[in-house]
């Protein structure tokens, strides 16, 4: 349904732009995230469908191992802000 507007998101995209879970805010991603797919016309129904096309690393593993392509979008970033917010804020109080 929505495959060629996926198909040239993924031709926009850059490495640096993707979320990888570790060393970068995930609201900063998602910012840049709506920026490149309303450039892209993308509705917002296409967006679970492209989705993937954000995450790489560790980000993406976890996506695939949670089985998330089958859940609403905002489900999805919702789910995966929490996951890996709550890392994040492990890792600083580790830190400290």
């Amino acid at each position: 349904m929505y495959s060629k507007e996926a198909a040239t998101i993924a031709k926009i995209y850059i490495d640096d732009q993707k979320y990888d879970g570790v060393s970068n805010s995930f609201n900063f991603k998602l910012t840049i995230f709506y920026n490149i797919y309303k450039r892209a016309s993308l509705p917002p129904k296409g967006y679970i469908t492209a989705f993937l096309t954000m995450l790489k690393g560790l980000a993406q593993d976890y996506y695939y191992n949670s089985s998330l392509l089958t859940r609403l979008f905002t489900k999805v970033y919702n789910h995966m802000r929490y996951f890996f917010k709550g890392l994040e804020y492990y890792r600083r109080n580790l830190t400290k």
